[in-house]
């Protein structure tokens, strides 16, 4: 059998999971999948992706401290690279 490149194999992957789970289960799985690269480590320890639905990526925040900052200063700059790797998401709603 012949070996497939690392590129294709993440790419059957993807594809294995948008068919078997359904469109917003799939892209949810890949978003906790990469949640702590993209929005680095102390983010991610105070936050977890909880659901996708119309283009929208809901994040559940561990702390009303947290969620105000987000919401005020830095959400902006984590939306814009959660859209660079995931186009599909429109928006992240923190609650």
């Amino acid at each position: 059998m012949k070996k497939l490149p690392f590129q294709k194999s993440d790419e059957l992957i993807d594809s294995f999971l948008d068919k078997i789970l359904d469109s917003k289960k799939g892209l949810l799985l890949k978003v906790k999948n990469v949640w702590s690269e993209c929005v680095g480590k102390d983010l991610s320890f105070h936050t977890e992706p909880e659901e996708v639905n119309g283009g929208i990526l809901y994040v559940k925040v561990k702390s009303s401290l947290w969620k105000k900052e987000l919401k005020m200063t830095m959400g902006r700059m984590v939306e814009e690279k959660v859209r660079a790797v995931f186009p599909e998401i429109k928006k992240i709603v923190w609650r």
